[in-house]
């Protein structure tokens, strides 16, 4: 398909999108308010994070708490801040052959250079070894940059070295301050600005960047900020690619989307995603007028603008078996459905290695992974509601799903998300605080 027919596609898709959200009534998922960084906040130092209200519909009053301000004041909201627990977003999964193409991969690899994606996405589950270009080959890359979206993971999302889980980050330096990433073919500044910018100044800060020889430098989105969050380590950052690595709340190109629409939580409010990487909390309510630190990114094609909501790639998601769905740009296949209770998190692994799917082996995914599930488009629930129905969701509830890892800084304590934004925790909040769960859905991957 031609550059003109595919962007043609592209809007059709996403006035349909807007078509049928707007004939539905969609619940508020409402704001984890994340504290601003304190000054010296890069060794990884402890942060705040806001009271989250309780799910309203979007024609209700807001209930959210209000997102922290420099030095740890509560704005006014919902209630004041209080003390944050970390929260990380999670791993990736095994990039597949294309449909039809030459190559194949092993189990977890990224396409090698004989195996051109076919049409639809990422095929096969693996196979044989990968080609000599292994993660990163020009066909994962020619991929990413045709899918029209950096608001999706249209790459296999890179998982942290050593942890075990398929796609092993992998960084090169290009020298001249940029580092590459080769497994989602996105480059990265490799040392940041000390400074702190609000939301409007950090994307000026990266348009108008010139680094390696190159002019097109963004500010990156929330998908692309957790590609590179490393959540077994604080700073949650592979610090052999990015020496020097500050921890402290970084910003992102992603509006949320009630403050787009203004509607709900997010009418009068100023709310935009943002990472805490001296853990890897994610917050969908961080103030753009709150300055924070900052990374910037380039390549992978044309994306949304900032305050455009995410637009789904073509042919996202297949249902390849009864009750799995394969998502066709990371190449995970996924339990369409989830567990039948909420369980411990120690029951969680169990289940999914003991999950009777058609005969396939299945494992409990990572926080990255779960992470790519995210409609940032949509709450209550974010996510495709007809290939995953049903999905729970809900803050200051036991609606969030597990990942494999436990809290680096916080264990026994674990990681899981919340389909109610996306936003990510682990289960150390007091009783009714919005991090405050008992047991957990489990959704299996393969």
């Amino acid at each position: 398909m031609d550059r003109s027919k595919r962007w043609v596609l592209y809007a059709t898709l996403a006035m349909a999108t807007t078509a049928a959200r707007a004939r539905r009534g969609m619940a508020l998922g409402v704001a984890l308010a994340a504290a601003a960084c304190s000054t010296g906040g890069d060794t990884g130092g402890s942060v705040d994070a806001g009271d989250r209200g309780d799910a309203l519909t979007e024609s209700a009053a807001s209930g959210t708490g209000g997102a922290l301000a420099p030095g740890g004041t509560s704005e006014a909201g919902g209630g004041a801040g209080d003390p944050g627990s970390a929260a990380s977003s999670g791993t990736g999964s095994a990039a597949s052959s294309g449909a039809g193409g030459a190559g194949t991969t092993a189990s977890g690899g990224a396409p090698g250079d004989g195996g051109a994606p076919g049409d639809g996405g990422a095929a096969g589950e693996g196979g044989g070894a990968g080609g000599a270009g292994g993660a990163g080959a020009p066909d994962t890359c020619s991929r990413a940059a045709a899918c029209g979206s950096h608001k999706w993971a249209c790459w296999p999302m890179p998982n942290p070295a050593g942890s075990g889980l398929p796609n092993p980050a992998s960084y090169a330096d290009l020298g001249g301050g940029v580092v590459r990433d080769n497994v989602t073919c996105l480059e990265w500044q490799q040392s940041p600005p000390s400074g702190a910018y609000t939301w409007d100044q950090a994307i000026s800060y990266c348009d108008d960047l010139t680094l390696g020889g190159h002019s097109d430098w963004r500010l990156p989105t929330r998908i692309e900020m957790t590609s590179i969050v490393d959540f077994t380590q604080s700073p949650a950052i592979d610090r052999t690619a990015f020496p020097g690595a500050r921890g402290g709340f970084h910003k992102t190109s992603s509006d949320w989307i009630l403050t787009i629409r203004q509607a709900g939580a997010g009418a009068g409010r100023d709310y935009a995603w943002a990472f805490n990487m001296s853990d890897g909390i994610v917050s969908n309510a961080y103030s753009k007028a709150t300055a924070a630190s900052l990374r910037c990114v380039r390549g992978n094609g044309e994306g949304e603008a900032p305050s455009s909501p995410a637009v789904a790639p073509p042919d996202q998601y297949t249902v390849v078996s009864p009750g799995e769905v394969k998502d066709n740009y990371t190449g995970l296949i996924w339990q369409q459905g989830y567990s039948p209770t909420t369980m411990s998190w120690a029951e969680a692994a169990s289940y999914c290695e003991t999950l009777d799917l058609n005969d396939h082996p299945w494992r409990l995914p990572s926080i990255r992974e779960l992470a790519t599930l995210v409609d940032e488009a949509q709450v209550a629930p974010s996510i495709h509601r007809t290939m995953f129905p049903d999905t729970q969701y809900g803050a200051r509830s036991n609606d969030w799903y597990w990942g494999s890892h436990e809290a680096a800084r916080n264990a026994p304590a674990a990681w899981a998300l919340n389909f109610d934004d996306g936003f990510t925790g682990f289960n150390a909040g007091a009783s009714g605080k919005w991090n405050y769960f008992t047991a957990a859905w489990v959704k299996c991957v393969r």
